[in-house]
This record gives C-alpha cells, structure tokens and sequence, in this order.
C-alpha cells in the first residue's frame, strides 16, 4: 500500500493519537487502553502488539524497523485483518513477505529519494520503533499525541520490557549494554537507563522540540525515563480530557495496480543498473590514480614540484567528481569521505613549508585513503550485483 494513498485518504481527520511502546509499565494502562480504544487511533510498536491482542485491543497501525527476523514472533496473529502493518525499508524482507496489509516507508535520505519512489516516502523512520510511530502520527496530522509504556529505562525490578513481551520482561538483548542513571518520570528521583536507551530518549527529545508547533505530546507512561519537551500527565487524565470522541472508521487503502507496480520496478531496475555502471567507473578511475601514486610512492627522492602539482590537480579533479555525484554521495559511503577529510587534515596539521614535501606527503595520505575506498566501493558493488539477482 503506498504511503502517499494512506495519507491522502487519512491525513488531518482526527486530532487524538496513543503511541504505544513495550517498557515495564505498559501493563497497568491496558485496562484503560481497552475502554478509550475507539476514541483515540493507536499507533503500536511491534514488540507491544501481542499484549494489546491478548487484552482484544486492535491497534490502527502497527510499526516495524527491525533488521533482523526475530520481529516474526509479534506477528503471530493473522486473525489481525484491520490494522495496517507500517515497515520502514529497513525491515527483514522475511516480515514484509509474510505480513499483510503491509505499507513499506522509505527513509527521508538521500539514499531512498534518490530513486523517486515517492508514492512509498517519506518519513524519518528514526533508529527505534516508536520513533517511527511518532513521526508517523506527525505526518498524518495528529494534535495530541499521548505516550505510553515509553519508558526506556528499566524498572525496579529490573525488568526491560512489559509483562507479556514476547522475549520475556528481562530481555537478554538489553543486558549487556553500558548502564547509566537519568532523571525518573516526573521528577522523582533517578532511574537506570542504558547507552542506547538514552540515545532513543535524547532523539526523541529532539523530535519533539522541533514539531511542538504542530502537536501536543503527553507523556502518559508513570514510570521510567523523564522525556523533556512532553507534558507528564497520567493516563486516566489524557483520557477524561482529549478522548472525548469516536474516531472514525476507513477502509483499508488499496495497493498499487500491478500495471503500475510493473512500471516503477522497471525504472527502478534502470536506476540500479546505472549506480552499478556508474560504481565500476569510479573504481576503474581509482584504479589508475592509485598506479600513478604508487608509482611517485616508489621513488627514493622527491619529485619535480611542476609534476608533483600536476598529480596533486588530477586527485582534486577525482575529489570533486566524488563530491558532485549523488550515488557517492548518498550516505551508504559517508564514513570513507570523512575518512578521507581525516587523513587530509593530518597532513596539513604537520605545517609543511616546502611545496613539493607538502604535496608528496599528501600523496602519501591520499594513497592511503585511496585503497580503503576502493575496498569498499568494490564491495557496494558485489551487493548491488547480488541484490539486482533477486529482483523479480
């Protein structure tokens, strides 16, 4: 189902959202979740769906980003025929074949735009699943967005999760991870969190200050990490004062005919081929720069300064056609650029006088650079190759 169809037919017909996450204290909302789930369209992370089925609770959508397959076990219920199953572009291809009533989303990244797909996109997925379901609610134009089992920090009891979590309360994922003490729910005291935990709270935060002209958001939870830029109120009072009408009712979106479906996977097949062409040209350029490096690298002596600006002029000219191309510049290869912008630096951080020892030891760094380039270029392409193999 495209995204663009869900939010033309959706977008801006209800004011009131409940995002539900899987944290310990989840399970003192459910009862009150059940009596306002007609006044209020749920946004469910995966890892809480099985929870709110056990207690006859049908989320409006259902959210998952996991890259792994382990997300298989939420999904157990295919009696489920009315929510929508939302999937980042992240999501196991395991998942998206199994499930129905499916909507994959594409990142807001140059990556994904890149190949005009915009009736799927676009939304910033985030990097934990109720972040998803927050963005989401944003974009369908929800006002009050109230939050609960968000509690990112473990309970007294040192549980990770809500009774009846799939994986159990004391998840062995979240064991292992650097362990630190934030400010409770409320003020009250503090309460032990983990690294990424914190990094989903921090993120979270930021999502929030930048959208609070757009919506409202009610942190509802009673337990766990204190969220800034949410208005901490229980959840029996965001019911009493937001949840005061029937939400409305709509058929599920239709998919895209496969005429149409036929035809974008055409275009995107083109696309594909010509970052692969595009890929194997940049590396047979790199191939040949780094010969005539290695072959300067090989001299004993300093070379004339005329030749050594010559070579210095065709890495800038193989710099800046890097830096204009949008396959390289997609975000896949972002760590090798700013690999390359390191070892530059070290070399003007020496304050060479000399032009031509200058300039030989920028060669020398460049070179360096070069071959980890190649060594990952070449292996983007080997993925290229076998992903366009399991295209239909």
């Amino acid at each position: 189902i495209p995204f663009q169809r869900i939010l033309s037919e959706r977008k801006n017909k209800f004011e009131n959202a409940i995002v539900v996450s899987a944290g310990p204290s989840l399970a003192k909302q459910l009862p009150l979740l059940k009596a306002y789930q007609d006044k209020a369209v749920i946004f469910c992370a995966d890892g809480a769906l099985s929870m709110l089925e056990k207690e006859g609770i049908i989320p409006d959508y259902v959210t998952n980003l996991d890259f792994t397959d382990l997300a298989m076990k939420f999904f157990q219920n295919k009696e489920n025929k009315t929510s929508l199953n939302m999937l980042s572009c992240a999501t196991h291809p395991s998942l998206v074949h199994f499930l129905d009533n499916k909507s994959v989303v594409l990142r807001d990244d140059p990556l994904y735009q890149r190949f005009n797909l915009n009736d799927f996109g676009y939304i910033d997925t985030g990097t934990h699943v109720s972040h998803f379901s927050y963005t989401l609610a944003l974009a369908l134009g929800f006002k009050n967005i109230i939050m609960i089992g968000q509690d990112l920090a473990f309970d007294e009891e040192g549980n990770s999760h809500s009774k009846g979590f799939d994986f159990g309360e004391k998840f062995s994922g979240e064991e292992n991870i650097d362990k630190l003490k934030v400010t409770a729910y409320a003020g009250k005291g503090e309460v032990l969190t983990h690294i990424t935990w914190n990094d989903y709270r921090i993120k979270l935060e930021y999502l929030f200050a930048c959208n609070e002209q757009k919506a409202k958001f009610y942190n509802a939870t009673e337990g766990g990490a204190r969220i800034n830029f949410t208005e901490e109120l229980s959840f029996k009072e965001c019911c009493e004062k937001l949840l005061t009408k029937e939400k409305p009712q709509f058929e599920l979106p239709k998919s895209l005919t496969k005429n149409r479906s036929d035809k974008l996977l055409v275009k995107f097949k083109e696309k594909i081929q010509k970052d692969q062409d595009n890929a194997k040209r940049f590396l047979d350029d790199a191939l040949a720069l780094k010969q005539i490096l290695e072959n300067i690298l090989s001299k004993d002596f300093i070379l004339p300064l005329e030749f050594l600006e010559k070579v210095y002029q065709n890495i800038e000219n193989f710099n800046h056609s890097l830096d204009e191309d949008e396959f390289i510049q997609d975000g896949i290869l972002k760590a090798v650029m700013y690999e390359r912008g390191l070892k530059i630096s070290l070399v003007y951080k020496e304050n060479i006088v000399d032009n031509a020892s200058f300039i030989s030891a920028y060669i020398k760094a460049y070179h360096e650079w070069l071959l980890y380039f190649m060594e990952k270029l070449e292996q983007r392409i080997n993925i290229i190759i076998d992903s366009f193999k399991e295209l239909p």
